[in-house]
């Protein structure tokens, strides 16, 4: 008995060591995300259109068989135009336009004609189709209807006399044009302006004349290659 109760108070004394405490782990600390990558500028179009141009203008003449010394010696030379549009879609606008031009003239020594100058102009409405509705590459075609003209001054034996024809014009062109911004575009564009010519009229100090048309040599139209620089206003389409 005496055996058994020392076991006894001896497995009672005895005790398992304390297990070691281990300390918390550190918290987990998360780095800022990167930035998210941003998709590329789309170049969204938008609904007005301010496009002014340099042109390069060459001017077509009809012969006549009287006298042609108004269009034997004229040749292409420099302008300004511009086009304002309303742009409800992506693929459509439509507006005004307004081209001008100073030929060089040159006529023969037999004409007897000196000073001589020469101009063209075109004023009208103007439809543009358009082909992408995103991109930075902007492809279109345009026709336009309004009215025209070509004149030509020089001074004869006497006197200072302008020759003009004009009437009802017809225009159509293309262009391309490459985004520099979302809101500038710059690109080459062509044009050709025809003339439905409804008169031919002769002006001198102080009075005019009609002439025939097919008998004196006038102006029918012009082309042009043209630099536009497009500026692009309000929210993208």
């Amino acid at each position: 008995m005496a055996r058994i109760g020392a076991l006894c108070l001896a497995a009672c004394a005895w005790a398992p060591p304390a297990q070691a405490e281990h300390a918390p782990p550190p918290p987990i600390v998360l780095a800022a995300p990167p930035p998210p990558e941003l998709p590329p500028s789309e170049y969204s179009r938008r609904p007005f259109e301010l496009s002014p141009e340099v042109l390069l203008g060459l001017p077509s003449c009809a012969d006549g068989s009287t006298s042609n010394a108004r269009c034997s010696g004229i040749a292409a030379g420099p302008g300004l135009g511009a086009t304002l549009l309303w742009r409800p879609s992506a693929y459509f606008a439509f507006g005004g336009a307004l081209s001008y031009a100073g030929f060089a003239l040159h006529p023969s020594a037999a004409a007897g004609l000196s000073r001589a100058r020469a101009s063209g102009y075109f004023v009208g409405v103007l439809g543009r189709l358009y082909f992408f509705e995103r991109g930075p590459v902007e492809p279109y075609l345009e026709l336009g209807l309004g009215s025209g003209e070509l004149q030509t001054t020089a001074r004869e034996s006497d006197a200072e006399y302008e020759e003009s024809s004009g009437g009802l014009a017809v225009r159509a062109g293309f262009g391309l044009e490459l985004y520099l911004s979302r809101h500038v575009r710059l690109g080459p564009a062509f044009d050709w302006t025809r003339l439905n010519v409804s008169h031919v009229r002769r002006c001198g100090p102080t009075r005019c004349v009609e002439l025939d048309d097919a008998s004196y040599g006038h102006g029918t139209g012009f082309s042009a290659l043209s630099v536009r620089l497009s500026i692009l206003l309000g929210p993208g389409l």
